[in-house]
């Protein structure tokens, strides 16, 4: 690959027939056939190809969904201001993107310029993803992790031609993980080199900020720590750092972090102090919890007031999931029961899960496992529970919602027969038809397994136990700021969906610590929402009824609201209203 040297002037015509090369014969060209461009610049057009970005002047596209006070936009502004002084006779812009590309702030240094970047779609709220408009100094740099020189038509769409554009990525200092961009752009025949040297400087910068906001957020932890510090154990937290003396040692780990957290967060703290009924670790306790109000983000004291050790059976009793809450209930249904059992929940909730557990905290051996969709194609079906059934087994017909109807007359005897509790059904009542409900409130009684959401505090220990299930060597190591997030997803896939983020894990990251931004992106953007006030409460309700009264309509709704369009979409972002929102 040819790369051109960057201080040299660009051929305008050469530039435009690579591109136009590259496009007509597509990314499978014979790389005997370099084009005269740099490679990043080669690499990025193949990838905008890839995505199918527009070169359409005219179809950007406008987000105008983001935090204008986020941490990014914080650390950044001082810096943008900074660059905006040095270079305001320069006719050099400056320009901040998120992580998606989507522009969030820009310093514009006159009147003309404005117009021309206004005309170029550079403003507040556009896509510059590289997936969305090609090459260009925003989104091309998150692409490659560096910095990056675009000028005229190397940009990808035509409406950025006329603009040179040095732009470098920005990563945070603590996660590493790419925040987003920092460019300065100028008219392509007025650009200099100075300016790569500059994005990179005022990239640093950035981060410099950010690693400090940061660390003050540890030294005002440290000095809350210094002020609640007693003889008796104190733990002061915010989402992630924990400080503790030496006898508050005893009540953590990661489990009793996230729990203690999640509690926390839940409090209403406008009353003052809670003392709170605590059950950490091999500890019950009782504590007197502070919320730290000097902290701008939550920070929580939590000073220990008595304590009862837990006795020595239940300190060494493993995790088991669902073995606490349900299994025991599954336990005591059976034993009073001398006909079917049927455990309801909604799909993937675990429910062959609570069976297998209950069976094999009997001593008995795995059932013969039936899914009821299959049972009408199934014709030896009868016979191998019969069969199962007289040798002291278990079956199990799963998904009743899926039972053919000609076959609920040959479930309903084969129940109606039973003189043990050895026919188990799971079933998601929610879709299960009218005539299999009535057969089921006739021949069975049940136990129900409740969405995996609602049990927040369990989760904790159905994610050891899950964990078990992989080999210890491949086991990925969950901190407590990934519990933290994994407590606050909603799992609308129930248990099975946790199951499979937990096999990704051990699958990418095997026997490694797993940060949350491992995870899957959607859920570390979740958890990441800070808890609302009451006020913010009130007005997310407010903007919910809205919403639905217009059908979803953010136009219609933000007049309804007597507040600009702009307004109400940065509000759905910073209160967290999305369309699941508006379905709940």
């Amino acid at each position: 690959m040819i790369t051109a040297a960057r201080h040299l002037p660009i051929d305008p015509d050469e530039v435009r027939a690579a591109k136009e090369t590259l496009i007509s014969r597509g990314l499978l060209r014979s790389v005997d056939e370099p084009l005269s461009v740099p490679g990043e610049i080669d690499r990025s057009w193949r990838r905008s190809i890839s995505a199918g970005a527009t070169r359409a002047s005219g179809a950007f596209q406008f987000i105008n969904e983001f935090d204008a006070d986020s941490e990014l936009a914080r650390a950044a502004r001082p810096v943008l201001d900074r660059l905006a002084i040095t270079l305001q006779d320069m006719k050099t812009s400056i320009f901040l993107a998120d992580r998606t590309g989507q522009i969030v702030a820009r310093r514009v240094p006159g009147a003309s310029d404005r117009a021309r970047f206004d005309n170029a779609n550079a403003a507040e709220g556009f896509d510059f993803s590289e997936e969305s408009i090609g090459t260009n100094g925003l989104g091309t740099p998150i692409q490659e992790g560096t910095a990056v020189f675009v000028r005229g038509p190397e940009h990808f769409n035509e409406a950025l031609e006329n603009l040179a554009c040095a732009g470098a990525g920005i990563r945070h200092p603590v996660t590493g993980r790419m925040i987003g961009s920092l460019s300065l752009a100028a008219p392509v025949d007025v650009a200099e080199m100075m300016m790569l040297a500059m994005t990179r400087e005022g990239v640093q910068q950035i981060a410099d900020n950010l690693r400090a906001a940061v660390g003050r957020r540890e030294v005002t932890l440290g000095q809350s720590y210094q002020r609640h510090r007693t003889k008796g154990p104190v733990i002061v937290l915010n989402s992630d750092t924990v400080m503790t003396n030496v006898t508050g040692l005893s009540f953590l780990n990661v489990e009793v972090h996230a729990r203690l957290w999640e509690s926390l967060l839940s409090q209403d703290w406008d009353q003052g102090p809670h003392v709170l009924d605590l059950d950490l670790h091999a500890l019950h306790a009782r504590a007197l919890a502070h919320r730290l109000e000097e902290h701008d983000d939550a920070a929580f004291a939590v000073e220990i007031l008595d304590r009862q050790q837990q006795s020595p059976t239940r300190k060494m009793t493993s995790p088991a999931p669902v073995r606490d809450a349900f299994v025991g209930v599954l336990q005591r249904t059976a034993a009073r029961s001398h006909g079917a059992l049927v455990v309801t929940g909604p799909s993937g909730a675990g429910k062959l899960y609570v069976v297998r557990e209950w069976l094999r905290s009997e001593g008995h051996d795995d059932p013969l496992v039936l899914e009821g969709g299959d049972l009408q194609s199934l014709g030896s079906w009868r016979g191998d529970t019969a069969e199962t059934l007289a040798s002291g087994g278990t079956v199990v017909i799963r998904r009743l919602e899926d039972l053919d109807v000609r076959q609920i007359s040959a479930v309903k005897t084969l129940a109606d027969g039973l003189t043990t509790a050895r026919l188990v059904f799971t079933a998601d009542l929610s879709r299960c038809s009218e005539a299999v409900l009535r057969m089921l409130s006739q021949v069975a009684v049940g136990v129900d397994v409740p969405a995996l959401a609602s049990r927040g505090q369990e989760l904790p220990s159905i994610i050891q136990a899950l964990l078990a299930e992989i080999e210890p060597r491949r086991r990925p190591v969950l901190s407590a700021a990934t519990m933290q997030v994994l407590m606050r997803w909603d799992w609308p896939g129930q248990v099975a969906e946790l199951r499979q983020v937990l096999r990704n894990l051990a699958a990418e990251l095997p026997g490694q610590s797993v940060s949350p931004y491992h995870l899957p992106e959607r859920m570390w953007n979740a958890a990441n929402r800070r808890p609302l006030t009451r006020i913010e409460s009130a007005e997310r309700s407010e903007i919910v009824a809205a919403l639905r009264q217009c059908d979803g309509n953010r136009s219609k709704a933000a007049s309804l609201l007597g507040i600009g369009r702009t307004t109400l979409y940065r509000k759905l972002d910073v209160l967290g209203i999305d369309d699941e929102a508006l379905r709940s």
